[in-house]
């Protein structure tokens, strides 16, 4: 004779699959927005280039994006210098003759009818503005790099432009990365005389919003000290 249970584990595992599939959330489900990608906190920036300022918001509909600058409205249409990216709250701020401006507090807000997402406040800094490092070669110098804490630890790395692009630090003997992230010298050349060095903190991440790519993304933050070689001296 055939049990009873045989027949019904087959039905009730066919009917709970049919369930779950009747209940999956529809792709086009209304929803607030939800900030997925902004600049970190304090937010150094190159004012020989195009400063970035990044707001990503995802909704539906379409998030609309505005911004507050000093916790007032920020007009970008009418700041000829400053532009924002289609579908995106992102800036683009081309300042070259007057930087200094824009140094300010930056907070993005993505809304539409169901809501609004407010990003972090961003503090935009020049790194031009951090004072040079002066000492005499032959001593001992070290470079603070600071990072952001985690979690996850950020990986540290340093970059040197004594070329005509960044390139990586060379550790040797003399020079070398500590625990922490700091650079050491162990005794200054005239060679280590450079424009700048930066010490990058990555943070690997996943995204935790549901989306058709996943991936693995990398946040960066840079600390800036100069050497210039006018500043060095014999002892």
């Amino acid at each position: 004779p055939v049990k009873m249970e045989t027949l019904v584990k087959p039905v009730l595992l066919l009917l709970l699959w049919q369930s779950v599939w009747a209940f999956d959330v529809p792709l086009e489900v209304r929803q607030p927005p939800t900030i997925i990608k902004q600049s970190l906190k304090e937010h150094i920036v190159d004012p020989k280039s195009t400063m970035v300022i990044e707001c990503e918001a995802k909704g539906n509909p379409q998030p609309i994006f505005s911004w507050r600058r000093n916790g007032k409205y920020f007009n970008v249409a009418r700041d000829s210098q400053t532009s924002m990216r289609r579908r995106s709250g992102t800036l683009d701020i081309s300042a070259w003759n007057n930087p200094e401006q824009y140094e300010a507090e930056y907070q993005c807000i993505a809304s539409n009818e169901y809501g609004s997402a407010y990003s972090n406040k961003i503090r935009l800094q020049l790194y031009s503005k951090f004072s040079p490092v002066v000492i005499s070669a032959g001593l001992p110098l070290v470079l603070s790099c600071d990072p952001p804490p985690g979690p996850p630890k950020p990986e540290t790395y340093w970059m040197s432009s004594s070329f005509p692009t960044m390139q990586a630090v060379r550790q040797d003997r003399r020079v070398s990365m500590g625990i922490n992230g700091d650079l050491y010298f162990s005794n200054v050349h005239f060679n280590d005389s450079t424009t700048d060095y930066c010490c990058n903190a990555r943070f690997p991440y996943k995204n935790v919003i549901q989306q058709k790519i996943a991936g693995v993304g990398l946040e960066q933050w840079c600390q800036t000290h100069f050497l210039p070689g006018a500043t060095f001296s014999p002892i």
